[in-house]
């Protein structure tokens, strides 16, 4: 047969690019997406999930799909591939999302971005993941071909058989994709060199842990030694029971941020300055999230009781009031702040436990509402930095926005309650057992009133973005105000001849 004269070549179509979800478009996975919203929804349900597995993967996310809402809206989206994604669409490439997740949430992703022609997904039985995705991307693209974005060691078989790959994640990573098919682009994570980055790395990580164990409410735990510091007894027991004692709830408080931070991680993801923390950002993976407060939870909880054993009922009472208020307790207007301050007192009772110290009706009550002030000071603040959230539902709490003028009211007036109820302890004859020249504790009701008129200050303002206790810890003010009270608290100790 003879040739057409003059006829063009037929154009070769390009490679669809297939990308991949979990860890790739989304820093994160979806599937502990879905058993986290399952934990916060329906807690029970998660007893069933060894035996949605027993049916397989594919089967397991398919009941959680089923059983759940994910708005696509609040994942972890990275947003170099986003960009990549749109450029290529905008030049014409066909793009297809293909992944392990189930296909019903998968299409609701691709309808949330409006970026891929098509979606390839977990259908219930067969759970596209490794080789078969690999076998299902090279029988449905046998004509084009196709490049392939992805992430993980899973990948690699896929990269096999795709004409590129496009890596997100390491250097190794793309080293492994480089040694099966060729290497088009990278998008690589901080810690992807080595070894300076490696230290660099580490430094960040570290950060990036203590930032999630929330390790400046530790200064919260301080607390505990408030007892001992009040009766004057400085015995080197007591003290050492007592740093064992902050330790151990140190464990036990940031276990319990941990789960609240998982709990609340989509809410957390829409707030002005929640959103940056680690588990919000997927800078730690949920599962190590879970991990590390399942050791954390139960070495301070075993400890505790080892220790002793109303000192261990005091963290077990503590850990299941936080996780009540975490799942349901928050969500109820003013109840929350109560059990908010609350837990302020639980350090307060369980250094008191620890040491053997008597606590006084005067302290617990002028505590009780120092502590509730504070409380509200801190939920005060977040409607006001989040309005948004709060007039779309979705800040997690039970409050309109005119309820903040009635929680400043109710917070200011609990200010000058702790402090009305100090003065009348300092004309009560319990004052005398401990101090030679009460008189001076007077001094004490202006600078604890002043500072805090100033925390309320601050947070109608608008520059209270984190909890009173733990912002007292880089305010200068708060150390000359604490300095000033520990001064009058040493003249009240010597006697003076009036």
């Amino acid at each position: 047969m003879g040739s057409v004269t003059g006829a063009k070549p037929a154009k070769v179509p390009s490679p669809v690019l297939c990308v991949d979800l979990d860890g790739t478009l989304i820093r994160g996975n979806v599937l502990w997406e879905c058993i986290l919203v399952l934990l916060k929804t329906s807690p029970l349900a998660l007893l069933l999930l060894p035996f949605w597995l027993l049916s397989g993967r594919a089967s397991l996310k398919r009941k959680l799909a089923a059983r759940i809402h994910l708005n696509p809206a609040c994942l972890p989206y990275r947003q170099q591939v986003l960009d990549f994604l749109q450029q290529e669409k905008a030049n014409g490439r066909r793009i297809a999302l293909t992944t392990a997740a189930d296909r019903e949430l998968a299409e609701t992703i691709s309808s949330y971005l409006g970026l891929f022609d098509e979606v390839h997904a977990s259908d219930g039985h067969l759970n596209l993941k490794g080789a078969n995705k690999a076998a299902f991307l090279a029988e449905r693209f046998a004509q084009t071909g196709f490049d392939y974005v992805g992430d993980s060691a899973a990948d690699v078989e896929v990269w096999r058989k795709a004409r590129a790959a496009y890596v997100v994640g390491t250097e190794a990573r793309a080293e492994q994709a480089a040694a099966v098919t060729t290497l088009k682009g990278t998008i690589l994570e901080p810690r992807a060199s080595f070894p300076t980055s490696f230290r660099t790395s580490f430094r960040t990580s570290f950060r990036t842990w203590i930032n999630a164990l929330r390790g400046h409410h530790w200064a919260k735990n301080l607390l505990l030694f408030l007892p001992l510091a009040l009766s004057h007894n400085l015995a080197a027991g007591l003290i050492v029971r007592t740093f064992v004692g902050f330790t151990l709830y140190g464990f036990c408080a940031s276990g319990l941020y941990i789960l609240n931070d998982l709990l609340d991680l989509h809410s957390d993801r829409d707030h002005p300055w929640k959103k940056e923390r680690p588990f919000a950002v997927g800078a730690i993976s949920i599962p190590e999230g879970l991990l590390v407060s399942f050791i954390l939870l139960s070495s301070a909880l075993g400890l505790g009781f080892f220790l002793d054993v109303q000192f261990g009922l005091v963290l077990l009472g503590y850990a299941a009031l936080t996780m009540l208020y975490s799942l349901y307790l928050k969500k109820i207007a003013l109840l929350d702040v109560f059990v908010l301050s609350s837990f302020y007192s639980f350090r307060i009772l369980a250094g008191a436990l620890i040491s053997a110290t008597p606590l006084s009706q005067w302290f617990l009550a002028f505590s009780m509402f120092v502590f509730l002030s504070l409380a509200m000071a801190k939920r005060y603040s977040e409607l006001l930095h989040a309005s948004d959230l709060v007039k779309a539902g979705n800040s997690g709490r039970g409050y309109h926005i005119g309820d903040r003028e009635l929680l400043l009211s109710l917070g200011v007036g609990s200010s000058f309650s702790a402090v009305v109820i100090f003065s009348l302890y300092v004309h009560s004859q319990d004052v005398r057992l401990l101090y030679s020249t009460p008189e001076f504790l007077f001094l004490l009701c202006p600078i604890v009133l002043y500072w805090l008129s100033r925390t309320w200050l601050l947070a109608h303002r608008g520059e209270l973005k984190e909890d009173p206790v733990t912002l007292a810890i880089r305010d200068p003010v708060s150390y000359g105000v604490a300095a000033a009270a520990a001064a009058v608290i040493a003249a009240s100790m010597v006697h003076v001849q009036w």
